[in-house]
């Protein structure tokens, strides 16, 4: 087994970017020490994490990377790369006309500028694509790469799709108006919906909402308050939000525990109900993992959400200890990109 530093220093990447790794479920510790926090990994890893390296040094983003490392076998890992730059390639051709527009209009050679198109892939388009990437392909093997890709462009679209309904939620639509805008009920739209809001969430994030539910139960709650989220954010070190929170040595963890209501009579069986702040802060996590520009939704996106439900329990005892929404903001977007360049 070798140490995080040991690990390292054979793949090039740093302990911090390593930590990140972890956390989004890109390189899982083959170990954890359950007392210290301690990660070890194994010579079996080395190779993945080399490719998780020269992947960054591409400027690949980490969602992408998630679905290269995962991929049943080399050739779908060498395809799922070639979509990327594929992707690439015809943004910055997009993004290539643009410009030339602007510069035209400019100079005054040109008064308008043409509406960006709406999508106007053809079939013949796609078929002839398929063709030229597979020439010496077999008919059935065209059925099975026209498969794939028929389930990546659905994929695809779904995205597309959940992306602007959690826009939407996130502005304060209902569920009704979704619906009409979806072609369906709003009572079908939220049971589709719903199920995802925890889709981004990496599994160290969906881990201290496990731990938050268990504190509820501990406390005898008959709710997830902001309190007990603040707690699973604590009890989980491996996250980010541990290190922002410990790293003046403060003491959150007594400063919640004192802040949480008193107990019930007795502790809830079974699965234990979000509060209100609890469901706010959840939209105001999601909200700030937009904001940053992040693909996923960690612990420390929940400390934002945490923070910006001003009126709920965790917020008061985070603002006790001197913090702020707009220096926490600061702290983790400055600790990410720093984490993300090595």
């Amino acid at each position: 087994m070798l140490s995080i530093g040991e690990f390292a220093r054979a793949t090039g990447l740093t302990p911090k970017a390593l930590r990140l790794y972890d956390e989004l479920d890109l390189l899982t510790p083959a170990a954890v020490d359950q007392f210290n926090g301690y990660r070890y990994y194994t010579d079996d890893q080395v190779d993945q994490a080399r490719l998780v390296a020269w992947l960054r040094s591409a400027a690949v983003p980490l969602p992408r990377i998630a679905a290269i490392i995962r991929a049943a076998t080399p050739q779908d890992a060498a395809d799922e790369v070639l979509s990327y730059w594929r992707h690439v390639e015809a943004d910055r051709s997009a993004a290539r006309e643009v410009i030339t527009s602007l510069v035209a209009l400019l100079k005054g050679q040109d008064n308008t500028m043409a509406a960006p198109d709406a999508l106007t892939i053809t079939l013949g388009e796609l078929i002839a694509g398929l063709y030229e990437d597979h020439p010496d392909a077999d008919d059935l093997t065209r059925i099975a790469e026209a498969r794939r890709r028929a389930r990546a462009l659905t994929d695809l679209g779904e995205q597309l799709v959940d992306h602007y309904v959690s826009e939407a939620k996130l502005g304060g639509a209902s569920w009704s108006a979704i619906g009409d805008a979806l072609g369906v009920s709003g009572q079908s739209a939220e049971r589709a919906r719903t199920s995802d809001v925890f889709a981004r969430y990496t599994n160290l994030n969906r881990h201290c909402i496990v731990l938050a539910q268990e504190a509820a139960r501990t406390h005898k709650h008959d709710l997830i308050g902001t309190e007990h989220l603040l707690l699973g954010l604590l009890s989980e070190p491996r996250g980010l939000a541990y290190d922002v929170l410990t790293a003046d040595g403060q003491q959150v963890h007594d400063a919640v525990v004192a802040a949480l209501p008193a107990p019930g009579a007795k502790a809830l069986p079974g699965h234990i109900a979000f509060g209100p702040d609890s469901k706010e802060a959840i939209k105001e996590t999601l909200r700030a993992a937009s904001e940053l520009g992040h693909d996923w939704v960690g612990t420390e996106h929940t400390l934002l959400g945490l923070i910006r439900v001003e009126d709920s329990g965790a917020a008061q005892v985070l603002r006790g200890l001197g913090f702020t929404s707009d220096a926490l903001h600061e702290t983790i977007k400055s600790e990410i990109a720093a984490r993300l360049a090595e």
